[in-house]
């Protein structure tokens, strides 16, 4: 598609929200973690009510993100039990598993 940025592209800005950056903060996350879970995700999960994206990495990292065009909001960061947690809460209702 033309005008979007597919990961990883040199052009891809990540912008952290306040919230994400104090989610990090608390749990010893950092943006290598951040970008690694971004890059290789086992599980990838779309969140149908906020538009949004949950990418789990192998390094049980989750990270909420809403990708507009070549930049990518990071909305927070979660580790894998509290995403887990979350899928299991909220589940079909409002996220659709896309890998």
């Amino acid at each position: 598609m033309v005008g979007v940025c597919r990961y990883p592209m040199p052009r891809w800005v990540l912008r952290y929200t306040a919230h994400a950056r104090r989610r990090m903060r608390e749990r010893g996350i950092g943006e290598e973690d951040v970008e690694e879970a971004l890059r290789s995700p086992v599980q990838l999960v779309y969140d149908e009510h906020r538009d949004t994206y949950l990418a789990l990495g192998w390094n049980n990292v989750a990270v909420v993100y809403a990708p507009r065009g070549c930049i990518v909001e990071i909305v927070t960061v979660l580790r894998r039990r509290e995403y887990e947690a979350l899928l299991r809460r909220l589940g079909s209702r409002r996220y659709k598993i896309i890998e």
